[in-house]
């Protein structure tokens, strides 16, 4: 369906364009709006300064009869906007988190132009943290709203726009889960994460584990006493934790080549499910001198992403059999087993699995199709995100929208071009209508 054919479209889309300027100062407040996530990095507001920025825009705007804001923590709240339908149609929540990631020291030196929080406009691209990730977007879908509404258009079905505290750690008790419960649901929940236009129905699920591997400790001149066979009777001195971490991680890599050979799935392609070591440590770290013993500690910190046909408890399975298999076949480890914790940190993340041909894949395929001409890529996430969280307890879920993990994104010189941000309003503004229907 061409704009020609639906002449409202058209109308809305030749808004956008009228009111590209305001779209774009939009976005540029917001991002000069502080929310960087306080479990990454301590700070007193939170992300209350950006959520009551975003809570009194969508108050002045006049499209919503409710703006709920409202916090489970100090300082970190969300807002959620509802705009009711006429009746008779689908119901629809565009859903993002208003929280970023901060900016480490060297990202900051590193950063060039005008700085990380400046939004600013140069070469035809928004600069700053939470451009792609996803202020951006945020912008484009209350923009996309405000424009709907300002051209008298009324929908159909129930529109709502939340926005999430804590996504980037994972604090999903106190965001989106809050949101849920709080009753802001829907038919389809869009969660505009940085996609670059190509639809997520399905989405990897996550899981993070900790490995402590037992040693015993003693002097490094015993070493061959600790690696070598001794004669009948002798104690054996110590035992090395970072060779008995060495089994462990060699399990760990058998487990992820046999993922790699033998799990597949239709909609990823080969190598998308994965190990990875994050951090290790061994011996003692409260000793003056830490370097004159063999190690009788070693511990592992790392993370996974398994395909969307799988569930977290048969991974975990998985790395459990893996690790019980080393244990089993070593007589000191049978004695003084390893301590697995998994999930670990933070909250396992199931997979997202809407199916392809989801009546909210086909709309949003249509959508854009109508603005563009051309149908959008359907894939799977690179990513997790909230909607892991929401689709498990029964809200249909995908992800699509503008921002892509190459432009900065928890890095350097994140950014966003001006070209998408706009693009992304008038797809955006296509998918609600096509979704919600037009009364």
């Amino acid at each position: 369906m061409s704009t020609a054919a639906n002449p409202t479209l058209g109308r809305v889309l030749d808004a956008v364009d009228a009111r590209a300027d305001e779209i774009v100062a939009f976005a540029a407040e917001f991002i000069r709006q502080p929310s960087v996530n306080p479990d990454l990095e301590p700070n007193p507001e939170a992300e209350r300064p950006a959520q009551e920025w975003l809570r009194d825009q969508l108050v002045a705007s006049g499209a919503f009869a409710e703006v709920d804001f409202w916090e489970l923590e100090p300082n970190r709240p969300n807002v959620c906007a509802v705009r009711p339908g006429a009746g008779d149609g689908r119901s629809l929540i565009w859903a993002g988190h208003t929280d970023v990631v901060p900016v480490n020291a060297e990202q900051r030196a590193a950063w060039s132009g005008a700085g990380p929080f400046s939004g600013e406009i140069r070469d035809g691209k928004l600069w700053g943290r939470g451009a792609s990730d996803m202020k951006g977007a945020i912008t484009a879908y209350v923009m996309a709203t405000r424009i709907i509404h300002d051209a008298g258009i009324m929908l159909k079905g129930d529109l709502g726009l939340a926005q999430a505290c804590g996504e980037e750690s994972g604090h999903h008790h106190i965001g989106c889960n809050a949101i849920l419960e709080r009753g802001h649901r829907a038919d389809l929940a869009i969660f505009s994460e940085p996609s670059n236009f190509a639809i997520y129905p399905t989405i990897k699920g996550e899981i993070y584990f900790r490995l402590a591997v037992p040693g015993k400790s003693t002097h490094i001149c015993n070493r061959h006493l600790v690696s070598q066979a001794l004669p009948h009777g002798v104690e054996r001195p110590g035992v090395s934790a970072i060779d008995n971490m060495l089994k462990y991680q060699l399990a760990i890599l058998e487990l992820e080549r046999q993922w790699l050979l033998w799990r597949t799935d239709p909609n990823v392609p080969p190598g998308g499910m994965f190990i990875n070591v994050n951090s290790i440590h061994a011996g003692p770290v409260d000793t003056e001198v830490p370097d004159s013993a063999v190690p009788d500690t070693c511990e592992i910190t790392g993370s996974m992403l398994f395909y969307p046909g799988l569930t977290a408890a048969e991974v975990i399975a998985d790395v459990r059999a893996a690790i019980d298999r080393v244990t089993d076949g070593d007589v000191w480890l049978q004695a003084h087993p390893p301590v697995l914790e998994i999930p670990y940190g933070h909250p396992h993340k199931e997979p997202v699995n809407m199916p392809v041909d989801h009546p909210g894949v086909l709309a949003i395929e249509q959508a854009v199709v109508a603005v563009t001409g051309e149908k959008p890529p359907v894939r799977t996430s690179p990513f997790v995100c909230d909607a892991n969280y929401w689709f498990p307890l029964g809200q249909p879920s995908v992800v699509f929208g503008c921002g892509d993990p190459s432009w900065g994104i928890h890095g350097t010189d994140e950014h966003l071009p001006i070209t998408d941000l706009i693009q992304a309003t008038k797809l955006f503004a296509a998918v609600t209508m096509e979704w919600c229907g037009v009364a």
